[in-house]
């Protein structure tokens, strides 16, 4: 491998780990973050409802639906947003025990056959993961070895946007209940 070469390679392996480790932090503290939201909005409406024979001349129903309906929503953005936290939780864990276990390779006598690994590791996926595995690793087998940092970034980018929407929705399913109460 000549200098140009080598000093391409280094740059793309350091940028994906820059990016796959900045998303697994991100992705953690927004994940927690959402969890805390999502806790503390459910439990208050669980309270809401379960008390409302006592509360209801006090709150509107209507208010308290709307609210709860809104709250649904929230929630749902929540399940999306723990998917992609565990997708890259999951994806940067498993690059950093791979980086461990290539130096282990790389220090054995015994040949690897990388094509093989690649294969047998996307026999192990079902659709559509199996699918975007192979994407992936055509793009590594091209020289981009950034690649799947950037798709770290790119979801722990996505998983911030969806918490900001279930905060957004949160806020404004309080805010229905808070407009349904009477003074």
């Amino acid at each position: 491998m000549d200098q140009k070469a080598a000093i391409a390679l280094q740059t793309s392996l350091a940028a994906g780990r820059i990016l796959s480790s900045g998303a697994q932090k991100l992705s953690l503290t927004v994940d927690k973050f959402s969890s805390w939201l999502l806790a503390g909005f459910g439990a208050a409406f669980g309270l809401l409802i379960a008390n409302f024979s006592s509360l209801s001349e006090h709150l509107s129903a209507s208010s308290l639906k709307v609210g709860a309906s809104f709250f649904l929503v929230a929630a749902t953005f929540a399940a999306l947003q723990k998917l992609l936290a565990a997708f890259v939780l999951a994806s940067t864990t498993a690059a950093e025990d791979g980086r461990n276990f290539g130096a282990e390779l790389a220090s054995s006598d015994i040949p690897l056959d990388v094509e093989s690994m690649y294969s047998q590791v996307n026999r192990g996926l079902f659709w559509p993961l199996n699918r975007f595995n192979e994407h992936i690793t055509q793009i590594a087998k091209a020289g981009d070895y950034a690649v799947i940092g950037r798709h770290h970034a790119k979801a722990s980018q996505l998983q911030v946007a969806l918490v900001i929407a279930q905060s957004a929705l949160s806020i404004v399913s309080a805010a229905y209940v808070v407009g349904g109460i009477a003074i």
